[in-house]
């Protein structure tokens, strides 16, 4: 931010500058170019006759300084060419030149010319004539200039710093929040893998407790040892799937396959689990050809029906439609289970976030399967929707192009 800041401090710097020069000379190039043009006449005309045409001017008027060749002053005219107090500061120069940079007298500017002369004036030598412009409006411009292109600056480089703040703050929110969804993403891992590892070492402990025991009466500690591993691995495998999602790594095997065909062979898969639990249980389901990753899809289903099949009590119904609806194909998973509070609906499809976590735990839960379907509806340029009241059901809607 400093380097930048710096960066423009000198960028604006150089820039007026340069444009302070340029208006410098654009100013003074009139002036100049008058002084220049007398200059040459003064060589080529009779001084006496340029003095009378210079005396008829409406303008300001060229003040020609007449000087012998021991410097002294032997005429000025036009007499009111130059402030009378300003006339004893002129000197001639050493040698005939171009006109000279504004030569400041008591406050007044001048632009000056020397022009080398061979001649008499009422017998006296005169062997400089000097040209005399005053420029004091000229100067007065320059000035304003110079004022307004340092508080320009200035300004501007204010604003570029608040300005540059205002962004730079701006752009750390996003990265602040990703950060601080990345904390409480690994807080969450942690205590997710924390739990099952601890239930582990719990019943192999009580294992070498009891070293004379058989494998028969330890069924009991070595079951729920497996149900926990079988849990961690699948919470590892959700991890990677979303760590791959996260880099942009994870790539979709699309093919075109029979999308009725995918949704029936999980709703079978479900449908004797669902008699277990006394669910009814009904579908509705269209032929449809899809161009997707089968996969993917086939997890979708997966999560959404084992998502109402854990949260519906014995007794309620889960339905599930497939439909094409103009250029898409919307896949809805509808049950009449115990819902979810109007407080926790924008949260359902965040990592690990549940509305229940001691219910969703002991119903072997993660909290990561909804945020796995969204990653999938969006991976297939899709949209996911959620619509619930507590104690009523919930709906999952799925929208994927075709």
């Amino acid at each position: 931010m400093l380097f930048n800041t710096i960066v423009l401090m000198v960028i604006l710097s150089i820039f007026s500058l340069v444009l302070y020069i340029y208006m410098q000379h654009v100013i003074f190039l009139n002036p100049d170019n008058r002084l220049s043009e007398m200059s040459e006449q003064v060589k080529k005309r009779n001084l006496h006759e340029i003095q009378e045409n210079n005396e008829r001017e409406t303008e300001r008027r060229v003040a020609f300084l007449l000087w012998s060749s021991d410097k002294k002053l032997i005429k000025i005219t036009p007499k009111k060419g130059l402030y009378t107090n300003d006339i004893d500061d002129f000197k001639p120069a050493l040698s005939e030149g171009k006109a000279q940079t504004s030569q400041e007298v008591n406050g007044h500017a001048y632009r000056v010319m020397n022009v080398k002369n061979k001649g008499y004036i009422k017998d006296q030598d005169v062997s400089t004539i000097q040209l005399v412009l005053n420029v004091d409006s000229e100067t007065q411009t320059l000035e304003h200039l110079a004022f307004l292109l340092i508080i320009s600056a200035f300004i501007g480089l204010l604003l570029s710093l608040v300005a540059g703040l205002f962004l730079a703050n701006r752009a750390l929110v996003p990265i602040q929040k990703s950060w601080n969804k990345q904390v409480e993403f690994i807080a969450d891992a942690s205590h997710e893998l924390r739990t099952p590892l601890s239930v582990m070492q719990t019943h192999l402990e009580l294992l070498f407790r009891r070293p004379n025991h058989t494998i028969e009466q330890e069924s009991e500690n070595i079951y729920q040892s497996l149900n926990e591993v079988k849990r961690m691995t699948k919470l590892v495998s959700n991890l990677l799937t979303l760590a791959r999602s996260d880099s942009s790594a994870q790539l979709l095997n699309k093919t075109v396959f029979n999308m009725r065909e995918l949704v029936d062979k999980v709703a079978n898969q479900f449908e004797p689990i669902f008699e277990l639990k006394e669910l009814h249980f009904t579908r509705e389901i269209e032929s449809l050809m899809c161009g997707g990753d089968q996969e993917r899809l086939h997890q979708l289903c997966m999560i959404l029906l084992d998502n109402a099949f854990k949260y519906t009590p014995p007794g309620e119904s889960i339905h599930i439609s497939l439909k094409k609806h103009h250029h898409s194909m919307t896949l809805i998973v509808k049950d009449t289970g115990i819902g979810i509070e109007a407080k926790d609906i924008p949260y359902v499809f965040d990592r690990f976030y549940r509305s229940d976590k001691s219910r969703a735990r002991a119903e072997g839960g993660s909290g990561l399967g909804l945020a796995i379907a969204k990653w999938i509806v969006q991976a297939h340029d899709g949209e996911i929707k959620v619509f619930s009241r507590k104690n009523v059901g919930t709906e999952f809607h799925v929208k994927i192009p075709l």
